[in-house]
């Protein structure tokens, strides 16, 4: 069943807000991968379409693989050419694309004993996508100067196991302290619907259905676990800021146009 409220659904969504840090134990615990798209220039790099990143998110060490399309086949040949190289992640986080999700990729991470998992979250693998657009940044100021689009090679900060206990010291030697949850269980609650920048402002931002704290998590941030109204559980945790306090439950949607009062 749909609950409506026109104020509650028209109130400004934030997008832009502190999201919990990504704890990492050391080098090649966790790797992001993903894809960065120059499908304009193929013509100039041999018909590579894409370049797959592949980041340490812990020393920041960057891969990279040209790609001709994101096939299947194709992405599982390039993160294998990449492990072979003598390094490994404990875990490797990636977006819900079919490029990561199929039985090759699979076969792939049993074989090296890999732990491969992807968030709900809008921001997916964030210091991945945050290479990517460091990559594009450097590479376009390279096109301007030299007046082409072939792809040259970036290098790497060059972070070993002798820095770690260093690098790690000064990643995590401040302590946050969380601060009060805003939501308790059993709250009931709408979800922003995550609205591009130069969407329409005059349109919906929260959803219709409304849904329940089922956990408030103990992270820093707070994060918090859903269910909708009928107890089911709702994939992915969500932030304060993605959730509003539904303060008006007693009206509801009546086919796809008609809404009344209880």
């Amino acid at each position: 069943m749909s609950y409506i409220n026109p104020l509650e659904e028209t109130k400004p969504a934030r997008r832009n807000f502190r999201r919990r840090r990504v704890i990492i134990k050391g080098l090649d615990d966790l790797w992001q991968a993903d894809l960065a798209d120059f499908k304009l220039y193929s013509r100039e790099n041999r018909g590579c379409k894409y370049i797959l990143v592949v980041i340490d998110a812990f020393s920041k060490y960057l891969w990279t693989q040209p790609l001709k399309t994101k096939s299947a086949v194709e992405v599982k040949d390039a993160i294998d050419k990449i492990l072979k190289e003598g390094r490994k992640p404990k875990n490797l986080q990636t977006d819900a694309g079919k490029e990561f999700y199929n039985q090759s990729f699979k076969s792939l991470m049993k074989k090296y004993d890999i732990n491969h998992y992807s968030t709900y979250s809008v921001t997916k693998a964030s210091i991945a996508e945050r290479a990517v657009r460091t990559l594009k940044e450097r590479l376009y100021k390279e096109f301007s100067l030299l007046g082409n689009y072939n792809w040259r090679r970036m290098k790497p900060v060059d972070v070993t196991l002798v820095k770690e206990s260093a690098l790690l010291s000064s990643a995590y030697n401040r302590p946050k302290i969380a601060g009060k949850r805003k939501f308790a269980v059993n709250d009931v609650v709408r979800i922003s619907k995550h609205k591009s920048l130069f969407d329409k402002g005059y349109t919906p931002n929260w959803s219709t259905e409304l849904f329940k704290i089922g956990k408030v998590q103990l992270t820093n941030p707070a994060t918090y676990l859903l269910n909708d109204m009928n107890g089911d559980p709702i994939l992915g945790s969500f932030y304060e800021q993605e959730l509003q306090k539904a303060k008006h439950e007693d009206a509801y949607l009546v086919g796809s146009d008609t809404w009344q009062l209880l």
